[in-house]
């Protein structure tokens, strides 16, 4: 099957404040990794085609040094500063898309995501035409 072209834009925008700490919880180490590195790379590893990346303010240049250029995450196509709301961080994503049918949305600080569950949702988005 001839799969549409797919991105996802990951949201590593937030800032923590409810577990009181100096780091954002996407930069936070989980197994010598950022939180943010297990959530890219599933995306890389997968079939989606591009991958948006939306930070915090003033964080772009960070994440492009430390996360996406430190390993190698290819398919990041954009790294742009997310909103002052998820939303808006969202709505700035997909203004940098083009020519993309499918899009997956996801919260870089949650790191237990899966290629199958990317397959699994990729299918239910076709069946069902969402």
């Amino acid at each position: 099957m001839k799969m549409a072209k797919t991105a996802a834009i990951v949201l590593a925008a937030g800032q923590g404040s409810r577990m009181k700490s100096d780091i954002h919880k996407q930069y936070l180490l989980l197994a010598e990794k950022p939180v943010l590195y297990y959530s890219l790379k599933v995306f890389e590893d997968s079939f989606v085609d591009e991958v948006i990346l939306m930070t915090g303010a003033g964080e772009v240049s960070y994440c492009r040094k430390e996360i996406v250029e430190k390993y190698g995450f290819h398919k990041v196509s954009h790294i742009a500063e997310g909103g002052r709301e998820r939303y808006h961080s969202v709505f700035g994503g997909l203004q940098l898309l083009q020519n993309c049918e499918y899009v997956f949305i996801h919260d870089s600080v949650r790191p237990f995501l899966t290629e199958e569950i990317l397959e699994r949702a990729y299918e239910a988005v076709r069946r069902d035409q969402a």
